[in-house]
């Protein structure tokens, strides 16, 4: 499958396997569902083909639970774990509180800092890449790293298949042209010719 067949093909899922090696090494494989029927590889430059895939028994999809996930708070004071601590531990020797301990045991009682005083909800911005329509592919030829696709919300994907482990693999994404090239810099191409 030529590079330019992409263009005006929308992304209806994407899957993906993990795994470790050598116990520090985090690695990923990627398989991008194009229209509901084409499952392919991320190429790496404008002269390759675009590898067409078999779907892997143990790809899991990355859009399994894209709704927002909730961001608690806490500790409104914004004190340090070791002022909390002290706090509590010279409140805990007052007479107040060892009675409150001796008759009412069965009772937690939480510190005043750890308890939730607001809960905001973080977007999942996965949610901005299903069914989104490919409309570009930058590349560097100097590099030996995936291409990245542009998609026709302005979102720029490509994936990370090693990493040590904890800093994360997979799909990696940025929200526009402008954020990407602020991390990598403007001198990659365009399949399209549209810079």
């Amino acid at each position: 499958m030529k590079l330019i067949e992409l263009f005006g093909k929308t992304i209806t899922n994407i899957y993906t396997v993990t795994g470790i090696e050598q116990k520090w090494l985090s690695t990923a494989e990627c398989f991008i569902e194009l229209d509901n029927n084409l499952i392919v590889d991320l190429p790496f430059g404008s002269g390759c083909e675009v590898w067409v895939k078999e779907m892997d028994p143990k790809a899991v999809s990355i859009f399994g639970n894209i709704e927002d996930y909730p961001c608690y708070h806490v500790n409104k004071e914004g004190k340090t774990v070791g002022e909390i601590v002290w706090r509590n531990k010279r409140k805990g020797n007052n007479i107040l509180n060892r009675f409150k301990k001796i008759f009412f045991r069965d009772h937690a009682f939480l510190p005043v800092e750890y308890q939730l005083y607001k809960i905001e909800y973080l977007e999942n911005k996965l949610k901005h890449i299903r069914n989104r329509m490919i409309v570009d592919f930058i590349f560097n030829d100097d590099d030996n790293e995936k291409g990245f696709l542009i998609l026709d919300n302005g979102y720029v994907i490509s994936k990370i298949t090693m990493a040590p482990k904890g800093i994360g693999v997979g799909i990696k994404y940025y929200e526009s042209v402008s954020s990407f090239e602020a991390s990598h810099g403007t001198s990659f191409k365009h399949l399209s010719g549209n810079e």
